[in-house]
């Protein structure tokens, strides 16, 4: 077989994003998915955009997130056209809600980020603005700049873009090992044959480390399972994205509201629990109490890509030529998705490393030691 440029493995919304980076700039692009495009983790993660609440500190995540929500905002009339699909970015803004105890370091943080637009709205004015939200809360902080998509649509909007651009998808083929010659990586072997490339970008999510033995070297990223639920309150409602401390609801477009997300540290167990849903209700009517009558819809469940120090990994694998990692952007993934595909081309096509990228380096000294902490194994939800 001819060989192409690249080939992309997993076909959800970060590497959809890569291929649809790479085609632009005119590479050869191959992206191959074991399943169908976006059918884990992106099609089951509530799309927030949320780069400033997320964090609240000007970290990586911030300050790339918020880079990364631009490229985006830019892109997505692009997208659109060449795609057809339409990812349904609202620009919803958040308010992240807080009792008595949590509202001064809050208020804090709203004055610290007034830059970006942020606020902090007191109890009275926050009940006015949505009756449903609970007595108890002592006030918000209000992110106007952040919102949300449908992260399957926008995964398949990436997808689209990309074969219009010339890369081909191969749905329901396998990566059963790489092509190697050396310190080079030259290929894939698929469950339908062999591809050869001259790189390899593994964008696998929860199941990267199985690539381990492929490359010689581990890659230090586990599934991180994460419920989420969904209710119908009777008629649609939009608004701000509510944040609490137990849980988020996310308002769509069709009335449904959805309630995220729990962070459970139980290997590929993709279950919905008793004890999730549970914990996701109670998380939700602490914010607002009135969603007790809503009618409950569906429950599921994703396993996130997550790390030990909580950042992606995206770049080149340390020692091996051809071979790159997109993985590991845990509670991210949507939000970081066009920042990895534009930074990951640009270094691939150009030689030229993406500015404030190195916190994302998969060779950083934060994974080659890992706590006794980290080494346990444990729950949180």
């Amino acid at each position: 077989m001819r060989a192409v440029d690249v080939v992309v493995i997993g076909g959800g919304v970060i590497g959809a994003s890569v291929a649809c980076a790479l085609a632009r700039g005119g590479a050869s692009v191959v992206l191959i998915e074991r399943d169908d495009l976006g059918a884990h983790a992106s099609r089951a993660a509530a799309g927030m955009l949320a780069p400033i609440t997320e964090s609240l500190a000007r970290g990586p995540i911030f300050t790339l997130g918020l880079e990364s929500l631009s490229l985006l905002e830019h892109e997505l009339d692009e997208l659109r056209e060449l795609s057809g699909v339409d990812p349904e970015l609202t620009r919803s803004g958040i308010l992240r809600v807080a009792h008595a105890a949590e509202a001064p370091a809050l208020r804090a943080h709203a004055a610290a980020l007034a830059e970006l637009g942020c606020a902090w709205v007191d109890g009275a004015e926050l009940r006015k603005r949505d009756a449903r939200l609970a007595p108890e809360l002592a006030g918000a902080l209000h992110s106007p700049r952040e919102g949300h998509v449908d992260a399957y649509l926008l995964t398949r909007a990436y997808a689209g873009a990309a074969v219009r651009r010339g890369a081909t998808v191969r749905r329901d083929t396998e990566a059963l090992g790489l092509l190697r010659v050396d310190d080079r990586i030259v290929g894939v072997r698929t469950s339908a044959g062999e591809i050869p490339a001259h790189d390899v970008i593994l964008c696998t999510g929860a199941w990267a480390r199985h690539a381990s033995d492929w490359l010689g070297v581990p890659i230090p990223v586990d599934p991180v399972k994460g419920q989420m639920l969904a209710l119908d309150g009777g008629e649609p409602h939009g608004g701000p994205i509510l944040w609490g401390d137990g849980a988020y609801i996310v308002p769509r477009r069709n009335g449904q509201l959805r309630i995220g997300a729990t962070v459970e540290h139980v290997g590929f167990d993709a279950r919905p629990t008793a004890a999730g849903v549970a914990t996701l209700l109670a998380g939700a009517f602490a914010i607002a109490p009135a969603l007790r009558t809503a009618t409950f819809v569906e429950t599921w469940a994703g396993l996130r890509p997550g790390t030990r120090d909580h950042l992606p990994l995206v770049g080149r694998v340390p020692g091996l030529e051809g071979a790159w990692l997109a993985v590991g952007h845990h509670r991210n993934g949507i939000l970081l998705a066009a920042l990895s595909g534009r930074a990951l081309a640009r270094e691939i096509l150009d030689g030229a490393r993406w500015p404030g990228l190195d916190a994302f380096d998969p060779a950083r000294a934060s994974l080659q030691n890992p706590s006794r902490a980290e080494r346990a194994p444990g729950r949180t939800t």
